[in-house]
């Protein structure tokens, strides 16, 4: 999967977007092609899912205004490795928008600093109830501390899915022992 991932952006290959009544699917969308849906996205449309994205393409997208104002509920990102630019306005999204519920990043796509950055944007959020960082080996026992943190100070956030990450037992441990203290 991670080699697809490398040819598309060294093809240049630019993909395809699909509108539906309550949500907009980008995959491998040009930087046009993400301020095109910026343009015509609107509160009717509740989930955004970026697949294969470059680094500028998913800038375009993540840094408009116009997100955080959205009456968004799922943010989905996968297979599009995000910078620390790209995290960054993502983080900013997240700390604005105060409708999105559902944050998925999986497919190789952050890794332990992108983690502990979202983990401090999101410690004061009381809408997001799922983040799910499905399959980014990149997550590793650095981020356990970061993700314990999280559960410590976020009441909100009811499921966390880290399947086919590379956190140890012992980071495992601590994210279970911040799970039940918050639970008390």
């Amino acid at each position: 999967m991670y080699i697809s991932i490398i040819l598309w952006f060294i093809l240049g290959i630019t993909g395809r977007v699909n509108w539906y009544s309550d949500r907009v699917y980008l995959n491998s969308p040009s930087p046009i092609q993400c301020n095109e849906v910026i343009s015509n996205i609107n509160n009717i449309h509740k989930e955004i899912s970026l697949s294969y994205s470059s680094t500028n393409s998913t800038i375009s997208l993540l840094s408009s205004a116009k997100l955080h104002t959205l009456n968004l509920r799922k943010l989905g990102i996968w297979c599009t490795p995000l910078t620390n630019d790209c995290i960054q306005n993502l983080c900013i999204l997240l700390a604005n928008n105060k409708t999105i519920q559902q944050l998925g990043i999986s497919g190789y796509s952050i890794s332990d600093r992108g983690v502990t950055n979202i983990c401090k944007a999101l410690e004061y959020n009381s809408t997001l109830t799922s983040l799910d960082l499905y399959r980014n080996p990149l997550i590793t026992s650095t981020s356990g501390q970061a993700l314990s943190h999280l559960l410590l100070n976020n009441s909100s956030l009811v499921e966390l899915n880290l399947r086919k990450n590379s956190l140890s037992t012992e980071s495992i441990l601590l994210i279970l022992q911040s799970l039940m203290e918050n639970k008390k």
